[in-house]
């Protein structure tokens, strides 16, 4: 009959039954089994308190209370009247009211929000929850405002010290299960309420005892952690039409499903519904966090959200909440509960009560501007001018029309950084002409013109390997390739090839132009041999000069990817870096990519779901600064070192010094050997950010950068160069990924020629 205090799952008062204190004998008798435990005699004070609340057309004073209280005790012993019921967890006696005057009387307040009629109804219900870290705050306030006869509670976990940021509990509850811990504090406040306790949690085997044992539940409200279970609960819950709620405790998230009136709804209003069935019965490690990312949609959370999201993992080990979210999510499931028993409400939906949007500044803080790009747009007039300030040579006439078209096209088949395609050629008297477009190079990432330099030169390439096919020589003529500088190389026609070429290339290398791309497919690393590597070597070692290392080594190869993972994350959280990275180099639909016709299309990344979730997330300028600040970010280095992981290995060009011309002829090396790498069917990945950070503190004096990001790539190039031995001066031009993958299926789109090609001769 009576629980054993020492029963560290005992959550149930202890009823004393009316016999064992019947008559005044009695009651002494079993009052002095409890002569050391704490005695809380509160039947008075109880009693009189429903006096007046039954009296509310006046208000009675403590001596009118006190003469009708005396008047009813009359014959009677207080002591045996009312309940007596003991708390073996606190070992405490308490009397109180007996079940119909303590309800009535704790619930006096609720009138007439809620009626007597209305309390009545809700004491005939029965509410659900599994998991008690929000749900110990909905299920003390359901039980507060008392909105239904039965709760019951799911839970395996226990208390810890840092669930006490938003579970009100004292430090002596560390180590107790969560059910019984709430199901505790509800029965201190009312030991009347029914409660049930799933220590074990909810799982396949008990669903339906938690679902129906004891009568249906009314309502099953969410607040679990584990996937699979929140969609297991929904399904059941459907088959049995139990309506399901849940709230997120982010911006307020509610979300109601009807499955009472709507049995064949989809669960969680259908934002699993491209997910094949089996995956939803057997979920992957690796699905685990898209279907959630699914689920909550999580490009609409709050900021501080979407930052933690992307934390997780990294610098914090679980989702956060907030006291004061899930207080206020506990009164908005109390009350959303209350109505739908009552019939008051009858909609399936989302809602956010999002705190910050309502109660909000009204006038928002201005953005930082963008910087202005200080080129103007190419002008074709002046490109004109300057090509008739050349001096003439006896070259002989120039290809037709159509043919420099098919070089031209050739030509911008090369790569350039974020896909720019910083030139512009312009035909002129039988001479063809590159023009640097700096309005379109403009960026974060083409510092000192590094990187338009290396494009020029595999530019340059792609357009001397299509005039060769045409039986074309060239002689190009360039020109000083510095800041200053639009006008890159003057080329000149000749009926005689480049025999050097042939050594170099094979009969089909021109087709080879048009196939190839960065390729970020999910790749295979597989051993390279060497011949293969020979012949890679060779191919970026034939423009003199240039310097081809290769690194194959695992611990080598993921040091340096640790290196390209951070030199990501300074570009990415740079307030440039990251402008540059959104508003211009990324396409975010198809459209448009399709439209614009350069930079790169977000489908070409080869990122599963949960990766494309977060660089979504990061989109946002606000979230980089607040990762910024707390110093996360590191799921970008993750990215990187997850991709390295899949390397053959790491490929890397330089040239000897740091000059603008080393740069051209390093994108000749690069074109050549990437070319020669397509040939050989591998898969060329482009890990750039750190040759084209690193020159910002070697050259630029830290242009661009603040003193944090400055000081971590000094740190970072010391440590490049402890691990690559070459020269401090060194133009370091291309370090890359090679690996094997299928092939990308969406092209990297060009623009039209009619945008590139200017043909413009004299009018006679």
């Amino acid at each position: 009959m009576y629980q054993d205090a020492s029963n560290s799952n005992a959550y149930k008062p202890v009823f004393i039954p009316k016999e064992l204190y019947a008559d005044k004998q009695k009651f002494i008798s079993f009052i002095d089994d409890y002569t050391e435990k704490a005695v809380l005699d509160l039947f008075a004070l109880q009693k009189k308190e429903l006096i007046k609340i039954r009296h509310p057309r006046k208000r009675l004073t403590a001596v009118e209370t006190d003469h009708i209280y005396q008047e009813w005790l009359a014959g009677k012993d207080p002591e045996t009247e009312g309940q007596w019921i003991y708390y073996p967890w606190s070992g405490r006696l308490l009397h109180i009211l007996d079940e119909n005057e303590f309800v009535e009387l704790r619930t006096s307040r609720n009138q007439y929000k809620i009626t007597p009629q209305e309390q009545e109804a809700l004491s005939q219900r029965k509410i659900g929850i599994i998991g008690l870290s929000v749900g110990h705050a909905v299920a003390i306030s359901i039980a507060t405002e008392r909105t239904c006869g039965k709760l019951k509670l799911a839970d395996f976990d226990t208390i810890e010290l840092s669930n006490l940021n938003r579970i009100k509990t004292g430090l002596h509850n560390i180590g107790v299960n969560k059910c019984i811990v709430t199901a505790r504090e509800i029965a201190e406040i009312d030991p009347y309420l029914e409660i049930q306790c799933f220590t074990e949690g909810v799982n396949k085997e008990n669903m339906d005892s938690f679902l129906l044992e004891g009568g249906k539940l009314d309502i099953l409200i969410d607040e679990c952690d584990d996937i699979g279970i929140k969609i297991a609960c929904r399904i059941e819950a459907s088959k049995y039409r139990i309506p399901v709620i849940m709230e997120t405790s982010d911006r307020g998230m509610l979300d109601v499903e009807r499955y009472d009136l709507e049995p064949e709804r989809p669960i969680f209003h259908g934002l699993l519904k491209d997910v094949p069935a089996e995956k939803l019965e057997n979920i992957s490690e690796q699905d685990r966090l898209p279907m959630v990312l699914k689920i909550v949609n999580a490009i609409n959370g709050s900021k501080r959200g979407k930052v933690s999201l992307v934390e997780i993992g990294q610098t914090i080990s679980t989702w956060p909440q907030l006291a004061s979210a899930v207080t206020l999510g506990a009164g908005v499931v109390t009350d959303v509960c209350r109505r739908l028993l009552l019939d008051q409400y009858h909609e399936s939906g989302r809602y956010y009560i999002d705190l910050e949007e309502l109660v909000s500044n009204k006038i928002p803080r201005e953005k930082s501007p963008l910087p202005e790009n200080p080129y103007k747009p190419f002008n074709v007039e002046e490109a004109v001018r300057i090509a008739d300030s050349l001096p003439y040579t006896n070259a002989s006439e120039g290809p037709d029309e159509n043919t420099i078209r098919e070089i031209v096209k050739a030509a911008c088949q090369a790569p350039s950084t974020g896909n720019d395609q910083p030139w512009k050629w312009l035909y002129r008297n039988g001479r063809l002409h590159l023009f640097h477009d700096q309005h379109r190079s403009y960026s974060f990432g083409d510092f000192d013109h590094i990187a338009s330099n290396i494009s020029f030169g595999a530019s340059y390439e792609n357009l001397t390997l299509k005039s060769n096919e045409a039986g074309l020589g060239i002689k190009g003529n360039l020109f000083p390739l510095g800041k200053d500088s639009i006008l890159i190389a003057a080329i000149d026609f000749y009926k005689e090839p480049a025999s050097d070429l042939q050594a170099v290339y094979s009969p089909q290398s021109v087709k080879v132009i048009y196939d190839r791309s960065t390729n970020r497919n999910p790749s295979v690393p597989v051993e390279i041999t060497e011949t293969q590597l020979e012949t890679l070597k060779n191919a970026a070692e034939s423009v003199v000069g240039a310097s081809f290392q290769y690194f194959s080594e695992k611990a080598k190869v993921m040091a340096i990817g640790q290196i390209i993972g951070e030199c990501d994350r300074v570009r990415l959280l740079n307030v440039n870096g990251h402008r540059d990275f959104v508003q211009r180099e990324m396409k975010w639909s198809p459209q448009e990519a399709e439209r614009t016709r350069d930079g790169i299309d977000i489908r070409t990344l080869g990122m599963n779901t949960a990766q494309m979730a977060a660089l979504a997330i990061i989109r946002d300028e606000e979230i980089t600064k607040s990762l910024k600040n707390i110093n996360g970010g590191n799921a970008l280095i993750d990215a990187a070192l997850s991709t390295i992981h899949t390397a053959s290995g790491l490929g890397m060009i330089t040239l000897p010094r740091y000059t603008y011309e080393n740069f051209f002829l390093g994108g000749i090396a690069m074109q050549r050997l990437w070319l020669k790498a397509e040939e050989l069917e591998f898969a060329i990945h482009p890990l750039i950010s750190p040759f084209y950070l690193f020159p910002r503190i070697t050259k630029g004096h830290g242009e661009g950068l603040d003193d944090e990001e400055a000081a971590r790539l000094e740190d970072l190039r010391k440590k490049f160069l402890s691990i690559v031995p070459i020269g401090e001066d060194a133009a370091e031009v291309f370090l890359f990924k090679i690996a094997k993958a299928e092939k990308p299926k969406i092209p990297s789109y060009r623009l039209s020629l009619d945008e590139t090609l200017f043909i413009v001769n004299p009018q006679f």
